[in-house]
């Protein structure tokens, strides 16, 4: 289940980053996230006020976790990621991916790829009950 569609993603989200043979993939994977995030207040369905919110954040979230999994496969050929060290004797680099650095802008440490997602989930629903840890009356 996916809280997006490939035609609201590049219809109204106006997204261009993933095909439409990809999307699935990845919304999927972005719903799940959303329902762990949530307490499963959405698998039964979105409630109108939210709707607009939920399937924008599951865009957003579902073009990072792409960028962040196909950057990793790019950063093990030399990628596009930044020196994370060095050495000279028998030759050696790694990088760091795009998704460390973003976590380290957001938190000041490397803190990882799930506080990168928290983050656009909450950009989107932070404002909603929705997060709500406490218990539905």
């Amino acid at each position: 289940m996916s809280y997006a569609d490939y035609g609201y993603y590049t219809d109204t989200y106006g997204g261009t980053k993933l095909s439409e043979a990809e999307f699935p993939v990845y919304a999927g994977k972005a719903s799940e996230r959303i329902d762990a995030v949530t307490f499963g207040r959405l698998e039964s369905g979105i409630p109108d006020e939210y709707a607009d919110k939920v399937q924008r954040c599951c865009c957003e979230l579902a073009e990072s976790i792409y960028g962040n999994s196909s950057s990793a496969d790019s950063s093990d050929n030399g990628g596009n990621g930044m020196i994370a060290s060095e050495s000279n004797s028998k030759y050696s680099i790694s990088y760091r991916s795009p998704a460390d650095i973003a976590s380290a802008q957001l938190h000041g440490s490397s803190a990882g790829l799930e506080d990168v997602y928290y983050s656009i989930i909450r950009l989107h629903l932070g404002r909603t009950d929705l997060l709500y840890r406490g218990a539905d009356d």
